[in-house]
C-alpha cells in the first residue's frame, strides 16, 4: 500500500475516531467498531512504515496480537493497584502494593525481551527497530488528532 493511500485511510479513520469520540454516550458495538478501526489503521500505518512483506505481515500481527493481549493483562493488575484508595490503607498494604507494582513492571520487561526475540524470527532488527518507531509515532498521530478534534 502507497503512503498516500495510508495516510488517506488514517485521517478518515481518526475523524470517524473523533466524530465518535464526540458523541455523548457510544455503545459497546460502537467502540467495539471504533477500535477496530483504528487497529486496522495502525495496521497499515506500520506495515507501511516496515516494509513487511506479506509472509511478515502474515506471521508478525498474529505474534504481535498475543504479545498486546498479553500486556493489556499486566496492565490491567497495575490499573487495580492505582484505583485502591490509599487513605482506606494501612502503611504495609501500600508497601506491598508498591512492591507488587515494580513486579508488574518487570513481568512487562521480561515479556518485552520475549516477544522482541520472537519477533527478530520473523524480521531483521532494523525492520524491528523501525516497528517499534512507527507504533510510537502512530500513537502520537492518534493522540494528537485527538486532541485536536476535541478542541
Amino acid at each position: 500500500m502507497k503512503f498516500p493511500k495510508v495516510l488517506f485511510l488514517f485521517l478518515f479513520l481518526m475523524g470517524s475516531a473523533a466524530f465518535a469520540q464526540g458523541q455523548k454516550k457510544e455503545t459497546p458495538e460502537e467502540r467495539k467498531a471504533r477500535i477496530e478501526k483504528i487497529e486496522t489503521a495502525k495496521i497499515a500505518f506500520i506495515t507501511d512504515k516496515v516494509k513487511f512483506t506479506t509472509e511478515q505481515a502474515q506471521r508478525f500481527w498474529p505474534v504481535y496480537k498475543e504479545y498486546e493481549n498479553r500486556k493489556n493483562e499486566l496492565r490491567q493488575k497495575t490499573q487495580s493497584l492505582r484505583e485502591e484508595n490509599l487513605n482506606n490503607l494501612s502503611e504495609e498494604q501500600i508497601q506491598d502494593a508498591l512492591e507488587s507494582r515494580l513486579s508488574i513492571r518487570q513481568r512487562e520487561l521480561d515479556l518485552d525481551r520475549e516477544y522482541m526475540e520472537k519477533y527478530l524470527r520473523i524480521m531483521r532488527p532494523r525492520q524491528l527497530a523501525t516497528f517499534y518507531r512507527s507504533e510510537r509515532e502512530f500513537t502520537k498521530l492518534l493522540l494528537e488528532r485527538l486532541q485536536t478534534a476535541s478542541k
